[in-house]
Formats: structure tokens, sequence, C-alpha cells
């Protein structure tokens, strides 16, 4: 039988975590779907962990692959889903037991709504609840304001449910863009009319730890979603699309004051990112002082993400 929604769930070298992810997954409230574990590669004891967890329930499929990073693995689970939604996990993360469905209830409501994201927690290695992050935007209203404002929108992928036919006549993940692979293929959602909004509930656990992607290749990751986004905006201009080499040869050109600009804004995300890392390590002194350095290069973004991000939460293990 077709599943309503197929959980998809990449997998390399999945370690200590993957057991609990998956674990969270079968726990749903929600019981038709499928969780879709598509392997890449991996040298561990990953394939094994999702073996154990199939013998026991037939929601369970496993695909293997050769190594070859984040967007072919996508991709692959995209093709084999069979569900109409597509609800991304990572290995390391944590679905909260109501998530399938409490965000399939809002999106039956909101029926223009083509991808849809939660408020999260933040968890540390050992599962400790540490802080809750509240992104935006909520409503159109504020979508609308988002894009008028010409802001470059981030959705964090592991909390996100989207239409499966949609990111297929997109043509998926791009693999040239990682690893900004999520926001390229939100962007081309939005630039087809589609909506995409935060659930204000907090429906997921994310773990940041030292292995997380967004820490290895904060750079790269920075210079492509602006990339991503000088072309959505320029196609709203009515500009035609340029390549990546194009724009880096592009930005080089610019003023010394935009350079400027964009290097604060660089240092900015990153000294966002370690205050955020400090946060769940439990050492808010080094937290403040990021933040701080942060505001001092860009006050109004980081004051609306402090206003956002409290309260703290106290910690709590995740099971």
């Amino acid at each position: 039988m077709t599943p309503r929604i197929s959980v998809l769930m990449p997998v390399f070298n999945g370690g200590a975590y993957l057991e609990a992810a998956v674990a969270s997954v079968l726990a749903q409230s929600f019981g038709d779907f499928e969780l879709l574990i598509v392997d890449d590669g991996s040298t561990d004891r990953s394939r094994e962990v999702v073996d154990a967890f199939a013998a026991r329930d037939e929601r369970v499929r496993l695909l293997c692959k050769a190594n070859s990073g984040i967007s072919d693995t996508l991709n692959l689970g995209l093709d084999e889903a069979r569900g109409d939604w597509i609800a991304r996990l990572d290995a390391d993360d944590l679905m909260l037991p109501a998530r399938l469905e409490r965000q399939l209830a809002f999106l039956d409501t909101n029926p223009d709504v083509v991808a849809v994201g939660s408020y999260y927690d933040l968890i540390n290695e050992i599962g400790e609840r540490r802080v809750t992050r509240y992104p935006l935007p909520r409503t159109r209203e504020e979508l609308a304001r988002y894009l008028e404002a010409r802001e470059l929108l981030t959705f964090t992928h592991p909390t996100m449910t989207y239409r499966r036919d949609l990111a297929l006549a997109l043509g998926g993940y791009r693999r040239e863009l990682e690893p900004c692979e999520d926001a390229d293929l939100f962007a081309r959602m939005l630039a087809r009319g589609g909506t995409i909004l935060i659930q204000p509930e907090v429906l997921t656990l994310y773990r940041v730890h030292g292995g997380s992607i967004s820490h290895r290749k904060t750079r790269e990751m920075f210079s492509k979603l602006r990339f991503v986004f000088h072309n959505f905006y320029g196609a709203r201009d009515g500009r035609l699309p340029i390549s990546y080499a194009e724009f880096q040869a592009y930005r080089k050109c610019q003023p010394v004051s935009a350079r400027l600009r964009a290097g604060c804004d660089y240092v900015s995300e990153v000294l966002y990112r370690s205050s955020t890392a400090a946060l769940v390590d439990g050492k808010r002194l080094r937290a403040g002082l990021s933040l701080a350095g942060a505001a001092a290069l860009k006050p109004q973004k980081a004051i609306r993400r402090a206003l956002r991000n409290l309260p703290f939460t106290t910690p709590e293990v995740a099971g």
C-alpha cells in the first residue's frame, strides 16, 4: 500500500545516534508512513542497525549506494519514496512523537503550503535539550515581508515536510550547490509561487555536535546561499540567472564598501553559530560574548535572533 508520507533519512556512518533517530520515527502517533533510509556507503554498523529495525517493522526500507554525497543520497530517496509528502530527518536528530500528525494536520488546513517546518529544540551529544529555536516565517504576511526585504531565507532541513511531486518536478537537490542544496530547493519552490511556512510548535530535536556539516563548511555555505538568492531575486527583477563562477567574479568586482558589508555578514554568521554551539555546550558566557560580537557587526539581525530564541529551556535528556 502507498503510505501518505515518506520519512527520508540519509545515513553515512550513523554511529551512536542512528538507533535513537529511527526509534523516534517508529514511535510516531501517526502510523501511515514509510521510513526510507538511504545509506551513502557507510563503513560502520549503520546497515546492520537499520536491517535489525526493518526485520521488526515493515515500514522501514533500506537503500544502499556507493558514497557520493548528500544530494545524490536524497535524490535517490525522492525517486524511490512512495508517499505524497517527504518528511526529512537526519540520522543524528529526533522526531517528537506527534510531529508527523501535527505537520500533516497543518498541511491539510493550508492547501497552498508546499513545505512546512517547525520550531525545534537544540540538543547536545548526549541528548540534553538546551535551547529552543523559533524560526520564521509563521504566516504569509511574514513571508511576504521577508521577500520584500530580500532576505536570505533558510529553513532547518530536518524539521521540514514538503511535497514530493514538486521536488521531483524541480529536479530535486543540486549537487553543485552543496552544502546549500536544501536552501536552493526551497528557494526554487518559492520561485514557483509555493508558500513555505513555519508551524509554531516544537516538533523536532536538532543535535549540535562537532561533526555537523554546518560547522565544517560555513564559508562555502554562506557564499552559495548568497549565490542562490542573487539568482532568486534577480529572476524576480527579470534578470537571467548566472553561474556560480560568474557570481564569484561579480563579487570580486564590487566596490570595497559592498565587500566589507559581505565580510561583516559572514563574520556575524560565524559568531552566531559559535554562540549556538556554546549554548548547547552549556557555556553561556562564551555564547554571550559571541552574540555580542555578532550584534556589533549586524545589530538588528542579532537582536531579532536573540529575541526569537528566548527563553532557554532547562536541560532534559531526550529519549
